[in-house]
């Protein structure tokens, strides 16, 4: 049975080192969320979820000097590395707290945008933590989340081990407590937390042989490994095999390999 404690991906160092790449490779995707927004010099900003970097640093240069980023983060390790990021590019603006994003324990109505990236897929009973994020926010602010959605996630020509792996990753999520097709009801979830004027942004990434995010789902798989053992839900033969033809049609020049997200967003009723 999931408990509150689920973080589908883990919190394993190679995890860590997977979230610091992503973002940078999300982060050009995050500025323009910003930007549509509209986060003001001198605002207080918290991130949600920040892991070892999150969009701490893209928030801490609109923010400026005057303004305050927060990074909620609940494992304590993964926040020690949020910690030493801030530290080591000089930000004094960026304030890493351990904390729950369903039940944070800070201010209420104290925040001009509360953001969460790729946090919602991870956990189970996500609209817990929108409702945490609607409550952070002041009236007139915003909650912004950006969130995959695996339902339109695929490669064509079409991969057998895709499929096969992609069904095993779909009921691991699922044994879990965790909706890996959340992305497309950001918008609904955020209308149930009271916010109001929604916006929503798709976001199709079309990853040719190169790519920096081609092979994510097999990273994925990969980190994932012992977890999907232990389910019972794929033998390691099974496993193994699987994931060599994977790697060998994520390969393929000739194959096209797609993942979706939604950024949704919205402002709290003054």
């Amino acid at each position: 049975m999931a408990t509150e404690e689920v973080y589908l991906l883990g919190h394993a160092a190679h995890e860590d080192e997977r979230l610091a790449r992503q973002a940078l490779e999300l982060a050009e995707e995050s500025r323009a969320l910003f930007n549509q927004i509209g986060l003001q010099p001198g605002a207080r900003a918290i991130d949600i979820g920040c892991g070892p970097q999150g969009s701490l640093e893209l928030l801490a240069e609109r923010v400026g000097p005057k303004g305050t980023v927060v990074g909620l983060e609940r494992n304590e390790s993964t926040a020690q590395l949020a910690r030493r990021f801030a530290a080591d590019r000089g930000f004094s603006n960026i304030e890493i707290r351990q904390g729950d994003a369903k039940a944070s324990g800070l201010p209420r109505a104290s925040f001009d945008l509360v953001h969460a990236r790729l946090v919602l897929v991870n956990v189970p009973q996500p609209q817990q933590v929108v409702d945490e994020m609607a409550a952070l926010t002041r009236p007139g602010g915003v909650v912004a989340t950006h969130e995959a959605d695996w339902g339109c996630c695929f490669c064509d020509p079409p991969s057998a081990a895709w499929d096969r792996m992609a069904e095993v990753f779909r009921a691991y999520a699922t044994s879990q407590g965790i909706d890996i097709y959340v992305g497309r009801k950001t918008h609904r979830m955020l209308r149930s937390a009271g916010i109001a004027e929604i916006q929503v942004n798709p976001l199709v990434h079309i990853c040719h042989l190169g790519h920096a995010r081609r092979a994510i789902f097999h990273t994925f798989l990969g980190n994932l490994r012992d977890d999907l053992l232990s389910s019972g839900i794929i033998d390691d033969q099974d496993f193994v095999e699987c994931m060599k033809v994977l790697k060998r049609d994520l390969d393929d020049p000739e194959r096209l390999v797609i993942y979706s997200y939604f950024q949704a967003w919205g402002r709290k009723p003054k």
